[in-house]
């Protein structure tokens, strides 16, 4: 080992991982990864993958190319770097140790930014991963293509504060609603999900098990209206509200119109909060939308099952080693805006990184 030691950016982003903070399993996972191999062990291994996803590098020969840079081999530990080394290393990491320090890097968020029903919302949605049905046969979804989904609970604090709290990956064909229960663990959390989550067995269920939901109904959906309520604040960012109404939903013999489309069992705020928790919705739809154009993970660099899992966990990783970056600085800069600097400045000392960010705190 060199004398290499240097307080980087990079040496700051990962820092948030400690392996002493993992499951004894986990740990005997990671020491069994790392008999007879010192030079790619669990830990370079790790961060050299977090690298390539963070840096969007496309593919490993491109990761192995990356190491032409001396500063990368200082900061990885190592003076060179094989693609096909590093191809048969990353094919042995377990999925679940991942899924661990994904989970361990969640509850270091929620502890500094604690959510509850009055100041957060849980955005659930699914994004779906097109993939090469020739390379991926495993992974079902049409006639011409495979793909995977990515179904996730994002966790909204505010307009500035959102990060993935839990996910799960299925093949592109699977139904979004049949994965909603497995993300609804929060008693009196409020769950906004879109119409493709709609099932009236499913809110009801949620209804009485004492969850609470924001979501927009099917065309189809047959109400019962009990009562007209006043609107006080009718204006919003993006329209009017047009009435608000207590309803039972299903069995009616009244169909919601276009003019009807939001449906919540939360009676303790108003239809223009109402409308607001909804709009949040989009939020999710931009943080797929920074996965997909910032991030490695429409480019796989394994066809396996598990190599597909493994680096979809690693961009959420990555994601939420940024996010603690940003909870530290109290910043409102955002995600995209922290690595793009990242990008020019991790290979040096790491206050050069975290003062472009300070004055906006």
């Amino acid at each position: 080992m060199d004398k290499y030691n240097k307080k980087t950016a990079f040496k700051k982003w990962v820092s948030a991982i400690n392996f002493n903070e993992l499951s004894k399993e986990a740990q005997i996972t990671i020491k069994n990864f790392d008999y007879y191999h010192k030079k790619l062990n669990f830990e370079t291994t790790l961060k050299i993958l977090l690298h390539a996803v963070y840096e969007e590098l496309p593919s490993y020969r491109e990761i192995g190319r990356a190491f032409m840079d001396k500063r990368l081999c200082q900061e990885m530990g190592i003076e060179s770097l094989s693609h096909s080394s590093l191809s048969r290393r990353g094919a042995k990491i377990q999925t679940e140790v991942l899924m661990e320090i994904f989970g361990v890097l969640v509850q270091k968020i929620s502890q500094q930014r604690p959510s509850s029903k009055t100041s957060s919302l849980q955005l659930i949605d699914s994004t779906t991963i097109p993939l090469n049905k020739t390379w991926f046969p495993w992974a079902k979804f049409r006639q011409t293509k495979a793909g995977i989904k990515l179904h996730l609970n994002l966790c909204y604090l505010d307009k500035d504060n959102q990060y993935p709290e839990s996910f799960t990956i299925t093949n592109a064909k699977e139904q979004d609603r049949t994965q909603l229960e497995y993300f609804v663990n929060k008693a009196e959390a409020t769950y906004v999900v879109d119409r493709g989550y709609f099932d009236y067995k499913l809110l009801d269920r949620l209804h009485h098990d004492g969850y609470f939901f924001v979501t927009r109904t099917k065309s189809n959906t047959r109400i019962t209206v009990l009562d007209q309520l006043s609107v006080e604040q009718p204006e919003t960012v993006d329209g009017q509200i047009i009435s608000d109404q207590q309803v039972t939903l299903g069995g009616g013999v009244g169909y919601v119109t276009e003019r009807f489309r939001h449906v919540t069992n939360r009676f303790d705020v108003s239809a223009s909060e109402v409308a607001d928790m909804y709009q949040a919705r989009w939020q999710i739809e931009l943080f797929f939308k920074y996965l997909k154009q910032n991030l490695t993970i429409k480019r796989l660099y394994s066809q396996s099952e598990q190599g597909a899992m493994n680096q979809v966990i690693l961009t959420l990783i990555a994601t939420l080693l940024t996010y603690l970056v940003k909870i530290e600085l109290n910043t409102t800069a955002t995600l995209f805006q922290l690595k793009r600097a990242f990008h020019y400045l991790k290979f040096e000392s790491v206050n050069q990184w975290l003062d472009q960010f300070r004055s906006s705190s």
